[in-house]
């Protein structure tokens, strides 16, 4: 079998090696060492520096993992990014408007459908009264949407904060 000659890259120690060797520990400093070979040259590499900078990595890896959490996140939550003035929603707020301005329509409808009832116009009431459950149908929409989307958000907020938590603890190591 064909021996190599190579250096010790922590103390510089001459050190041989067969073809197929992988790792060496160094006789003089006793570091563990990788051959590293390329088309051109044959090198030791400190194994304890390759755990480092795969620890460093690692580290970078699971930064990287928890902005894409952060992103994927904001990207779920699609039109909760955009201003309330731009959407036309108003949360909470918008909804028991809506469902006020719907309630409204009802009792509306209801009353013109009393009308045309007492003024003897029986097939008349038909429409009033369907236009009047329509409102109520969407008074309860409205309403129950707005709870939904507070909902929602709330917790679209609490895991984005935790999510950035988690990113700054890992930054600070």
């Amino acid at each position: 079998m064909e021996t190599l000659s190579v250096r010790c890259n922590h103390c510089g120690a001459p050190l041989q090696v067969a073809e197929d060797t992988r790792f060496v520990t160094c006789q003089f400093c006793q570091s563990s060492l990788e051959v590293k070979r390329t088309d051109s040259s044959v090198f030791t590499e400190e194994v304890a520096k390759i755990a480092e900078n795969t620890g460093k990595m690692a580290g970078s890896l699971e930064v990287i993992t928890v902005q894409n959490e952060i992103e994927k996140l904001d990207r779920e939550m699609g039109l909760e990014q955009v201003p309330t003035s731009k959407k036309g929603g108003g949360g909470l707020a918008g909804g028991i408007v809506g469902a006020a301005f719907g309630l409204f329509f009802a009792v509306v409808c209801f009353l013109m459908a009393s009308g045309f009832s007492s003024a003897g116009a029986g097939m008349f009431t038909i429409v009033p009264v369907g236009m009047g459950i329509f409102g109520l149908v969407m008074a309860g929409s409205a309403l129950i949407g707005s709870v939904n989307h507070e909902a929602h958000r709330s917790k679209y907020q609490e895991r984005r904060e935790e999510l950035e938590q988690k990113l700054e603890a890992l930054k600070q190591k």
